[in-house]
């Protein structure tokens, strides 16, 4: 079977759950079928018949303009590869392309759910600087219509959780739910990291800097004396305004730490090295950094939107809401646990992960491609 793959993120240096997602499940499928994948720009990655798409106009430097112009490019770059079988556009900002691919090919098309313009903006998040500007509107407008037009076209779509599929009940018929996996045999620390500051408790903010993961909001938080937050992760990729404002706050709030970002062994080192992981997302299809936290025998604080209510509950993690005085008051509650229920919380994390692993969810992605042809 040969399956045509459009991947916009890095799978060496994943930038959130996209790119883990298809390290796993490619690793796990590649010799039961020929992937062939035009993605995101990447170094050694593991994957065969592999080209990057690189943006041919790299003076334009906005983000919504360059993702409408990537349909094309994606399209252009993926053309080079044999007649797959089925094609599997792995993101919504892919899926216009992949509509093109699958009727050129005259074969069925396959769309992930990763993260959706449409439902983004029940977050208040849309697609452009300022929605309120005729040309702000009209770009927003673009993305929502093009992602409408993929699902319309798709013959099947996988979404990572119950909690997303519920923005697309229209399309229920045709939806199979895969969620993201994670492997504690291989999540297992190796060495011990020197985390920043002198402080007690040791809490990590990991993964992009942007508003649907409320990172400008954690920002505003007031954290306890005895906690260092420490923000890991890429500027790359991250919102302008979430980047800025914690370049402004990192030096001049006491207690507040970039590490920078960390991949593969050293992030697993890394949050073992932690006490706690907080995840505020205000928007969140399923939240792989969730799972990561827990195989980590962290205490997660994290919200419950969206895909982290499928798995996320009293007895595994803190509820930190939305707002920075309720992220303010679940660090605190973290700092007052007893050494009893911190045990019960991390077990219980652990209990969590057994029930999400990458071989059976890479078997659940081959039944759906098997039973495309």
């Amino acid at each position: 079977m040969k399956v045509l793959v459009i991947f916009p993120d890095s799978i060496s240096t994943p930038t959130g759950g996209l790119g883990v997602q298809f390290k796993n499940i490619h690793s796990r499928l590649k010799n039961k079928i020929d992937f062939y994948v035009a993605g995101y720009p990447d170094g050694p990655n593991g994957v065969d018949n592999y080209v990057g798409v690189y943006h041919p106009i790299p003076s334009i430097k906005h983000g919504s303009v360059n993702t409408l112009l990537g349909h094309t490019i994606y399209l252009a770059e993926a053309l080079k590869f044999p007649k797959p079988d089925v094609v599997h556009a792995y993101d919504w900002s892919t899926y216009f392309a992949g509509v093109y691919l699958a009727q050129i090919h005259n074969v069925p098309l396959l769309l992930s759910m990763q993260l959706s313009a449409n439902a983004m903006v029940s977050a208040g998040i849309t697609n452009c600087y300022d929605f309120n500007t005729v040309d702000g509107y009209w770009l927003h407008k673009a993305h929502v219509e093009t992602e409408w037009f993929g699902l319309q076209k798709a013959d099947k779509i996988i979404n990572v959780s119950k909690g997303y599929a519920k923005y697309f009940p229209q399309f229920s018929n045709k939806t199979t739910i895969i969620p993201n996996g994670i492997d504690l045999k291989d999540w297992q620390p190796t060495d011990k990291v020197k985390l920043p500051g002198d402080r007690k408790h040791k809490i990590v903010y990991i993964g992009r800097f942007s508003l649907m993961k409320s990172t400008d909001v954690l920002l505003d938080a007031e954290i306890p004396e005895d906690v260092d937050l420490i923000f890991v992760g890429s500027y790359n990729g991250g919102d302008h305004a979430c980047v800025s404002k914690l370049e402004k706050t990192i030096g001049n709030k006491p207690g507040f730490h970039y590490y920078g970002p960390v991949y593969e062994q050293d992030k697993v080192n890394l949050l073992h090295s932690a006490d706690a992981v907080i995840m505020p997302s205000k928007h969140e299809p399923f939240g792989i950094v969730a799972l990561e936290a827990l195989a980590s025998k962290n205490v997660l604080i994290a919200s419950r939107v969206d895909g982290l209510g499928d798995f996320l509950n009293d007895d595994n993690s803190i509820n930190c809401g939305l707002t920075a005085e309720d992220m303010s008051a679940a660090m605190h509650k973290f700092t007052q646990l007893s050494d009893l229920e911190r045990e019960n919380m991390i077990e219980n994390g652990l209990k969590t992960c057994e029930q999400y692993k990458w071989d059976e969810i890479a078997e659940e992605y081959y039944e759906v491609y098997k039973s495309m042809l």
